[in-house]
């Protein structure tokens, strides 16, 4: 004590004059808490202040318990700006992470209200369709549930089926070619034939179709054993009847087919000039130039012919492929078609206003999803 060198409590005392200036001691509450200053130096040597870099960001616990300590200090004889000082903290920084935490606290009492988030009854709805229908892949859900009114994007019923694990593997080869560059803007306008292999009774026959490139709808189809010119124009003409197109209708539909023989001869060539039709040939090798056609065998194939494998007979084969076609044109979502099935697309044959149709099944399923979530909220408050 002789050596000149300063008492405890004249070393706590320099302490507290350095952290918060000169000024009388505080005499709120007991002896205890009269040493809040001396504590404060303290409680900055807990949180890690004396040891950071100037301009170096606090960790959030440390925002915390500074937030925490100037709370239980702020109604001593200290203001809050002399407090931050010692702690070397900025009064804006200090009010922005007092609002942060405000904003936090009322976020964790109220419950998040997101009109995007998938209600339980639309999870039950995509499960449900899923199981009814094992072999859809989302694409197709997506448009089962849009016929019930329901839009559900193919995305959200994607990540529905995956949580379940009721994804398949699937992989398509992709095409060598370019996509054609050509758009329809009206039905009958342009049609496509063709014709591909399918089994009878263990035999060879072909499917020939007729579909519509505007909506994609098979306007006519039929079974031969082999195929020739008849074959051609008695499925144009077994079109223009089923479209109720007389041949005096101008301009008639084009149609595209490949170069195969029985397109490129000469009575289907007479046919087609005496009517005054178009008759449009694909280039050689371009699969893509009659791209709808060779789509639309794809789906046949692995959901129908492919399925069946050999018909017993030729009257199953027509019914069944009859069935088949039903479905595709009257009930099968199309994606090429924003999920709306060919004959819908068919009869509305304008497809701004099938894209209306489409933004308002959205905006209905998305009110409907709002209001869910905003009930679900109240049932939770009450």
């Amino acid at each position: 004590m002789g050596s000149g060198e300063p008492s405890e409590f004249e070393a706590g005392e320099i302490t507290r004059h350095a952290a918060f200036g000169a000024g009388e001691p505080d005499t709120e509450g007991d002896g205890a808490e009269s040493l809040a200053p001396t504590r404060g130096v303290k409680k900055r040597d807990e949180i890690g202040l004396n040891e950071r870099d100037p301009g170096a960001h606090l960790m959030h616990t440390q925002k915390q318990e500074i937030l925490e300590f100037i709370e239980k200090r702020k109604r001593g004889e200290r203001t809050i700006a002399e407090i931050l000082a010692n702690f070397s903290v900025s009064q804006s920084s200090f009010y922005r992470w007092r609002k942060a935490q405000g904003a936090g606290a009322l976020q964790e009492q109220r419950v998040a209200v997101n009109p995007r988030t998938l209600s339980p009854f639309e999870r039950e709805r995509i499960l449900a369709v899923k199981a009814a229908n094992p072999e859809l892949r989302h694409r197709r859900v997506q448009g089962e549930l849009q016929k019930e009114g329901l839009f559900i994007s193919a995305t959200s019923v994607y990540q529905t089926l995956k949580n379940k694990g009721l994804v398949e593997p699937y992989a398509r080869r992709e095409s060598p070619w370019n996509e054609p560059r050509y758009e329809v803007w009206g039905r009958c306008r342009m049609w496509g034939a063709d014709w591909t292999k399918m089994r009878v009774n263990h035999e060879r026959w072909y499917l020939l179709t007729l579909i519509d490139f505007f909506s994609r709808k098979i306007v006519a189809w039929e079974l031969a054993s082999t195929v020739n010119a008849a074959h051609i124009t008695r499925l144009y003409r077994d079109g223009l009847d089923n479209e109720n197109i007389p041949l005096n209708w101008r301009p008639l539909p084009e149609l595209r087919v490949d170069r195969g023989s029985p397109n490129t001869s000469d009575v289907t060539k007479k046919f087609f000039k005496d009517i005054e039709a178009d008759l449009s040939w694909a280039r050689v090798r371009r699969p893509t130039d009659n791209a709808i056609t060779e789509r639309f065998y794809g789906t046949i194939k692995q959901e129908e012919l492919y399925v069946v494998g050999s018909y017993p007979d030729l009257a199953s084969a027509k019914a069944e492929i009859a069935k088949y076609i039903e479905f595709y044109n009257e009930r099968r979502p199309h994606q090429a078609l924003w999920n709306f099935t060919p004959n819908a697309v068919h009869e509305e044959n304008n497809k701004t206003e099938t894209r209306k149709l489409l933004r308002k099944i959205k905006l209905n399923t998305l009110m409907n999803r709002r209001d869910y979530w905003l009930k679900e909220c109240d049932s939770r408050k009450n």
